[in-house]
């Protein structure tokens, strides 16, 4: 999506970079940092900075970015990503 930034972070505990899973849509101007793991079937709205682990079919919101929901459901992101 439009403005995302997935960016390395050069220091510090999470130092490093992201692994996205797989039909991870990650919404308009959302920034993705650090050595995290993003799981598979995430749906990450706009606009939010997310630094940290996030499971599998989790629904992530805001700045900071909490985790809201853990039931996308998979059928919605097979279609869209």
């Amino acid at each position: 999506m439009q403005g995302v930034t997935v960016g390395n972070k050069s220091r510090g505990k999470r130092k490093g970079s992201p692994i996205i899973g797989d039909r991870v849509l990650i919404g308009p101007n959302s920034v993705v940092v650090g050595k995290i793991k993003i799981g598979n079937d995430v749906l990450i709205s706009p606009p939010t900075l997310v630094n940290f682990d996030v499971p599998d079919n989790a629904v992530v919101l805001g700045n900071p970015a909490k985790i809201i929901g853990n039931n996308v459901s998979s059928g919605y992101l097979k279609n869209r990503v």
